[in-house]
C-alpha cells in the first residue's frame, strides 16, 4: 500500500489512509498462526485488541466524512483475515465498491483450518467486488477455493529507479546477508545456522550478516561454533535494510513458506545473488540458475552446497545479478505493474457512477 500511496496513481486518485497496524511484539521468532496473538505478553495483547477495536470503531466515520468512493483493504492470513472481513462488511454496509487484497501464506492458513472455517473463509474471498492476488499462481489456488471472477493478479513491484546494476563483485570475501525477522522460524533462519555449520562451507571464505535478530535466536547464533564470524544486527528501518542489501553479495531466502516475498525484489533490485526455495509466488519471480539458485525447503546440504557455488564464482553472481535485474525491469516496476490496479479502480467507480 506505500508503494501505491508514493505511486504515480496517487497524481490521480485520493488516497486516504486507515492504519490497521497494531502495536510489534518483541523477542517473537514464531509470528505465524493464530497462536502468535499470545507471543507478545499479556499487555501487548490488552494494547494491541484496544487499538484495534479503535481502528474497526473509526473506520466507518472515516468512510463518510473522509467521502470515501471506494474501499481497497489490505489482508493476511488467519486472524489478520478475519479482521480484514469486518472491515469489508462495514464497507459494504455503506454501500461502497470494495478490492480485497489477498498476502500471507494463504494455502497454509487454508488448508489448516476445519472444513466450518473453510467454508467461511471461501465466504470471505467471494465478497469483495474484486479480488487482489499476489501472482498467477495465487490466482490458481483461489480458483480451486471458489473464486474464479473479477481477479486481479497484481505482482508485488519496486521502482525501477532501485535497480543498482553490478558490473563487478563488491566484496572479497563475498558477504552473505540473512533476513531473520519476527518469522525467523518460517524464513528458514534454522535451515541457515545448520548450513553454516556443514563441511561443504568449512574451507569457504564468505562473511555472514543476520539482520533482524532477536532472542531466542541471538543467543542461538551466540553460543553456536562457525567456521567464520557471523555479524548480528537488530532490526533496521526500511532504508537501513536497502543498504544492506547494497553492500551485500548473495541473498538468502531458504524459506519454508511465502506469499509474494518483497525483499527478493529488493535483493534482485539491489544486486544481490539470491538464494531461495520455491514457495509462494517464488516460482514467478525466478528461475532456477537463471535469476538465481532455487532450493528445496529444509535442504541443508543444498543450501550450503549453493553459498559455496556462489561464493567461489564471482561470474556466476554476476550472471544471476544480470539476469535477475533484466526481469525486474520486464515484469516488476510499479510503472508497469500498477496499470491493473488502475484499471480496476476505473472499473469499479464508473460501475458506482453509472
Amino acid at each position: 500500500m506505500l508503494n501505491v500511496l508514493n505511486s504515480p496513481l496517487a497524481e490521480r486518485f485520493r488516497f486516504i489512509a486507515h492504519t490497521t497496524s497494531r502495536p510489534p511484539k518483541k523477542n517473537v521468532v514464531d509470528n505465524y498462526g493464530y497462536a502468535a496473538m499470545f507471543k507478545g505478553g499479556t499487555g501487548r495483547l490488552l494494547k494491541a485488541g484496544w487499538v484495534t477495536f479503535w481502528h474497526l470503531l473509526t473506520f466507518p466515520f472515516v468512510l463518510v466524512f473522509r467521502r470515501i468512493d471506494l474501499v481497497q483493504i489490505q489482508s493476511s492470513d488467519f486472524q489478520t483475515f478475519w479482521e480484514s472481513c469486518l472491515y469489508l462488511m462495514m464497507a459494504k454496509l455503506f454501500r461502497r465498491p470494495t478490492m480485497l487484497r489477498l498476502g500471507g501464506v494463504f494455502d497454509k492458513f487454508y488448508e489448516s483450518s476445519s472444513p466450518r472455517v473453510q467454508g467461511l473463509i471461501r465466504k470471505g474471498i467471494a465478497a469483495p467486488d474484486i479480488l487482489i492476488v499476489q501472482s498467477e499462481s495465487w490466482r490458481s489456488y483461489l480458483a480451486k477455493v471458489g473464486r474464479t471472477d473479477d481477479v486481479i493478479v497484481l505482482y508485488n513491484s519496486i521502482p525501477a529507479a532501485s535497480i543498482t546494476p553490478v558490473e563487478s563483485p563488491r566484496n572479497d570475501p563475498p558477504r552473505v546477508l540473512f533476513f531473520a525477522g519476527s518469522e525467523s522460524v518460517r524464513k528458514g533462519a534454522q535451515v541457515v545456522i545448520q548450513a553454516l555449520k556443514h563441511p561443504h562451507l568449512q574451507n569457504v571464505a564468505a562473511d555472514y550478516r543476520f539482520i533482524a535478530v532477536i532472542d531466542p535466536l541471538k543467543s542461538q547464533i551466540e553460543a553456536e561454533t562457525f567456521p567464520r564470524n557471523v555479524e548480528l544486527e537488530g532490526f533496521l528501518e526500511h532504508a537501513g535494510f536497502l543498504d544492506e542489501l547494497r553492500r551485500a553479495d548473495i541473498f538468502l531466502m531458504p524459506s519454508f513458506g511465502e506469499g509474494f516475498p518483497n525483499s527478493l525484489l529488493e535483493a534482485m533490485a539491489a544486486g544481490c545473488a539470491c538464494i531461495a526455495t520455491p514457495v509462494g509466488a517464488v516460482p514467478e519471480i525466478v528461475d532456477h540458475e537463471v535469476e538465481a539458485l532455487v532450493m528445496q525447503p529444509g535442504h541443508v546440504e543444498e543450501l550450503a552446497g549453493a553459498i559455496r557455488r556462489l561464493a567461489e564464482d564471482p561470474d556466476l553472481r554476476l550472471r544471476l545479478v544480470t539476469a535477475a535485474q533484466d526481469r525486474l525491469r520486464r515484469q516488476f516496476t510499479a510503472e508497469s505493474v500498477l496499470t491493473r490496479l488502475e484499471s480496476g479502480y476505473e472499473s469499479l467507480l464508473h460501475g458506482r457512477t453509472a
